[in-house]
């Protein structure tokens, strides 16, 4: 990503957070699609225990539900948004957050599980290209599996501020590029889909 669709972002997301303060829709969500789309990561498996990268955390409120949902794990947060991880490491002293530009600064640790949550949902240039990058670097640091949802390109009615992924060609290239190992679900949430990369073949699968 380049950096004027840095400063986009950044500058998108301080806007929504100083309008809405510590709400879902800092982060474009609202309260019930944001517990929907924390909810389909963990059909990830069981992460009990396991150490994760929320990657793109905004104000580390995946760390919030999975407290609620009785799910322990080690939490570390990265965000591009150093106002947002401020607010997050303010709300939640317990996990580990860090100011994060994936294209400048390195990753120096693994995880067992990584996330990625409606992080490339606002449009800006090149997020194609983006997309597949991020998911290659991060899955390098990823032991056992890698969450990712984005909007469904399939939905007939697109907003011109969003970006829409094509749910067959992202699989494709997680098949190709990163492991033979993924699932794809486009059954939880209308026009909205998450897929899952593994290392290994999953259990039962």
């Amino acid at each position: 990503m380049d950096d004027l669709s840095k400063e986009y972002v950044i500058s998108f997301f301080d806007r929504n957070l100083r309008h809405h303060g510590d709400q879902p829709e800092a982060v474009r969500w609202s309260a019930r699609g944001q517990r929907m789309h924390f909810q389909s990561l963990l059909d990830i498996g069981d992460i009990q225990g396991a150490r994760i990268l929320d990657f793109g955390c905004g104000k580390g409120d995946f760390l919030g539900f999975l407290t609620d949902s009785g799910v322990a794990v080690h939490y570390t947060g990265y965000d591009i948004n150093a106002s947002l991880i401020s607010l997050a490491q303010e709300k939640y002293p317990e996990g580990r957050f860090r100011v994060f530009d994936i294209d400048t600064d390195i990753c120096d640790e693994d995880f067992d599980y990584i996330f990625l949550c409606g992080v490339f949902n606002l449009r800006v240039a090149g997020l194609a290209r983006t997309i597949r990058q991020t998911l290659r670097t991060l899955f390098g640091h990823c032991r056992k599996g890698l969450a990712f949802n984005a909007l469904s390109d399939l939905n007939p009615k697109k907003d011109f501020e969003l970006h829409y992924t094509s749910p067959g060609d992202i699989f494709g290239f997680a098949v190709q590029d990163l492991s033979p190992y993924v699932s794809l679900r486009h059954d939880r949430m209308l026009y909205d889909f998450t897929m899952f990369v593994y290392r290994e073949a999953v259990a039962g699968g």
